[in-house]
């Protein structure tokens, strides 16, 4: 599969969820440890935030399952239909946010270490960031776009820009598995931290 990069603007209240995240930031933080699904590991997502970002309680919450989320479940859909041109399968999603702060940036890392396939699928929506910022994809820079939704296949090496905001950049990200992908590679404890969209 070509590895590519999708950008769509979407209208989804971009306000909105930047308040909705960090009225819960603190409490996902404090409520749920850095740690891998089994609890086995300290865990990050590989993003070098550390142990005390929103990002290392990843496993841990789904976003799409907090009131109010009804328009980002209707854009990933959307947007995963027309990046894959699959249309009526069903499909699973585990969403989170990413909260950076002056001087922090994302390392390099991928979602998944299978073969690349056309879906699965990760991304994410540029929430809020008041300063230039790029996302690069393998060596390609994405300037972040308030509002705007990226897909790419879910083993593709993405990092940023170290952010110099004067508040903080604000991203939900997401991996999307077909549901025999989510049957056979989610561990079964963490099957219920999916969304079936």
């Amino acid at each position: 599969m070509e590895k590519r990069v999708a950008l769509y603007q979407t209208n989804i209240d971009t306000e909105y969820y930047r308040k909705k995240i960090l009225k819960n930031e603190l409490k996902i933080i404090t409520k749920y440890p850095p740690k891998t699904w089994d609890l086995s590991r300290n865990f990050d997502g590989g993003t070098g935030l550390g142990f005390n970002s929103l990002t290392s309680r990843s496993c841990h919450f789904n976003l799409l399952k907090w009131f109010g989320t009804k328009s980002i479940r209707k854009c990933i859909r959307e947007k995963y239909n027309h990046y894959t041109n699959k249309q009526n399968k069903s499909i699973y999603v585990q969403c989170w946010a990413n909260v950076m702060r002056y001087g922090e940036k994302i390392k390099p890392h991928s979602h998944d270490d299978l073969l690349p396939s056309i879906e699965r699928v990760s991304g994410h929506i540029v929430v809020y960031a008041d300063t230039l910022t790029n996302t690069y994809y393998e060596n390609n820079p994405v300037q972040n776009i308030n509002g705007q939704l990226t897909l790419f296949p879910s083993n593709l090496v993405h990092w940023t820009d170290t952010y110099l905001g004067n508040s903080e950049r604000i991203t939900i990200a997401f991996d999307i598995k077909t549901y025999e992908d989510w049957k056979y590679e989610v561990f079964d404890a963490a099957k219920s931290h999916w969304v079936k969209l």
